[in-house]
């Protein structure tokens, strides 16, 4: 539950993936029903659903993999995807990026293995590929300065591997990973479709509330376009909850302009600093019927 190192000298961001300001686009229900969405609909006039493929190939497919991949001044980097059974080199599917929590030292690979795990049951079921890379920091937690452009190097391996939809790239981290996730959609709105967080928190990492360091969770709330889906899962017993004002969140999303239910989800379970398996069922839902257009 630590709190990251300011993201003043991070490079956090990645360019963006339209060359105008991108839109956050609803789909139709049908291609989030978890049946095969290439007959469920035929594309019928009205439905335009946008759709950027990568068309990645090569990847072994399906199942789970481990991989690992190098990134210029620093050591190698792990990761972990399962790829569903539905996969197909000539679809693009949506791709989960799941980062873990703090996991103790020399522990991050099976941290990361884990949240693999946990998601694999929803990927099979809905088509989506996970990719979740393990931490290099401290105690198995991330270091942003060495972590995030690993990120990116990640995803962009995955999408030369895969034929991904690049107009569904979603984003879900618990704790630690949470926190990040925060940092990372928000400063990314045109790249990150939707994302969720369990046990995190937008001021152990992403923003302050008296902006210091910066930025404040106001700017950076109220500056984001577009307003990226988020859902957020949390427990009643959460220390996070109790006493580090993660149950703010919700109303400082709602006065940066998200509205409940719309594009913003929030859970307040009967637990501590946890998730399950069902929850992430719940989060996918929330999160699914989003793509990103220009």
């Amino acid at each position: 539950m630590s709190r990251l190192r300011s993201l003043a000298v991070l490079p956090l961001t990645v360019g963006c993936m339209f060359a105008d300001a991108a839109t956050t686009v609803p789909l139709p229900a049908w291609m989030c029903s978890g049946t095969d969405a290439l007959f469920e609909s035929g594309f019928e006039a009205g439905e335009a659903v946008p759709s950027l493929p990568s068309r990645g190939s090569g990847g072994p497919y399906p199942g789970d993999e481990s991989r690992s991949i190098e990134v210029p001044g620093s050591s190698p980097h792990l990761l972990y995807l399962y790829v569903p059974t539905s996969y197909s080199p000539e679809r693009a599917v949506p791709l989960l990026l799941a980062l873990h929590g703090t996991a103790g030292y020399g522990s991050a690979p099976n941290a990361a293995r884990t949240v693999r795990n946990d998601w694999s049951s929803v990927a099979e079921t809905y088509g989506f590929i996970v990719l979740a890379p393990a931490a290099n920091g401290a105690e198995g937690s991330w270091d942003p300065v060495i972590d995030i452009p690993a990120i990116w190097a990640a995803i962009a391996d995955t999408e030369s591997r895969y034929n991904i939809d690049e107009t569904r790239m979603d984003m879900w981290g618990y704790s630690a990973g949470g926190h990040l996730a925060h940092g990372l959609a928000l400063n990314n709105t045109d790249f990150f479709t939707a994302y969720g967080v369990s046990a995190g928190s937008l001021t152990q990492y992403a923003c302050s509330d008296d902006g210091s360091p910066p930025p404040s969770c106001s700017d950076l709330l109220d500056n984001a376009e577009p307003k990226i889906p988020v859902d957020i899962h949390i427990g009643n017993l959460d220390p996070l909850y109790l006493y580090y004002g993660a149950g703010n969140d919700p109303a400082r999303f709602e006065a940066g302009g998200w509205v409940l239910n719309q594009d913003l989800f929030y859970t307040l379970f009967i637990g501590g600093h946890i998730y399950t398996v069902a929850q992430l069922g719940e989060i996918w839902n929330n999160i699914c019927p989003f793509a990103l257009g220009p």
